[in-house]
């Protein structure tokens, strides 16, 4: 009889996830040396074994952990190659760095994967720093996959630009000022016959003709610009929440949380987490789904 204790449900992805994460792996991993279903099947199972055994528990991690045994292969790989060309210089020195490169990779991913487990080690002791990563989590996965589900906004023409305005005539010339002609000089009436001529009188001096300056010609008002407003395209509607959809995420990211949900019909009194809001909230107590009603096939199991 086997005793192997089963892990947590919460440890483990999506079935989705998964299958992206084996498919992506044997895509890039280089063929077996038997062209064989046989030796193919071999090649993913080592490769899948070699991720399991770095333990990774996220998507984070499990990416780290493909990365690593990618890198590795194909470094086996090219080392292969460089016992099988070993008579040639020139080929065995270019082998030789994909070698050290691709090494290089694999122990830098293998480090990221290190790494990345130690920080979610120091945030597990913290239970407050615990829960905000899960809920930030949920709302990042429920987000993104609501903006999956509505599939791209509609592309907006923008509006033609106005047409220029015409450009207005030139302003005419102003005439010519008329320049005063200088007035005629006044004669003296001759003398009479019995009396002595008296002395002529002085003539009178002309006057100084005076010339107005010309105006200046008045400057036309500039034209008045248009200013070109771009219609701002109108806001995209936001798409519908699909409530079942994220009542089962959330079932599957926190299923002792919503086992107590709808064994009590809505929040517990003494809520120590983010809450989520009332419609969901809503949609985890009444939801009819397989993984909702697991959760009282639990229930009862345990009562």
């Amino acid at each position: 009889m086997n005793n192997i204790t089963q892990p947590s449900s919460h440890l483990g992805l999506p079935a989705r996830t998964y299958y992206q994460l084996v498919h992506a792996l044997a895509a890039v991993l280089p063929p077996p040396v038997n062209d064989t279903p046989e030796a193919l099947l071999a090649r993913n199972d080592a490769a899948i074994d070699a991720v399991a055994a770095m333990l990774p528990t996220n998507a984070n991690e499990a990416g780290f952990a493909a990365q690593c045994v990618a890198a590795r292969a194909q470094a086996d790989d090219v080392l292969r190659l460089l016992r099988k060309h070993e008579g040639d210089i020139n080929v065995v020195m270019r082998l030789n760095a994909q070698y050290v490169a691709m090494m290089r990779a694999s122990q830098g991913a293998h480090g990221h994967l290190l790494r990345a487990r130690a920080v979610r080690h120091k945030r597990e002791q913290n239970s407050a720093a615990l829960n905000a990563d899960e809920w930030t989590q949920h709302i990042v996965t429920s987000s993104m996959q609501q903006a999956l589900a509505a599939g791209p906004l509609p592309a907006t023409l923008a509006p033609e630009p106005a047409p220029a305005p015409e450009p207005s005539p030139p302003a005419p010339d102003p005439a010519p000022l008329a320049h005063p002609s200088p007035p005629a000089l006044a004669t003296a009436p001759p003398p009479p016959a019995a009396e002595p001529p008296a002395p002529a009188p002085a003539p009178a001096s002309a006057p100084v003709a005076t010339h107005l300056p010309p105006q200046a010609a008045p400057v036309p008002p500039p034209a008045p610009r248009h200013s070109r407003r771009m219609a701002t395209p109108p806001e995209a509607d936001e798409p519908p929440r699909n409530l079942p959809t994220e009542a089962d995420q959330y079932a599957r990211t926190y299923p002792r949380r919503a086992q107590e949900m709808r064994h009590l019909g809505g929040l517990p009194p003494d809520c120590t987490y983010g809450p989520p809001d009332n419609d969901l909230v809503h949609a985890i107590v009444t939801g009819t789904s397989p993984a909702l009603r697991a959760l009282d096939d639990q229930d009862t199991a345990v009562a």
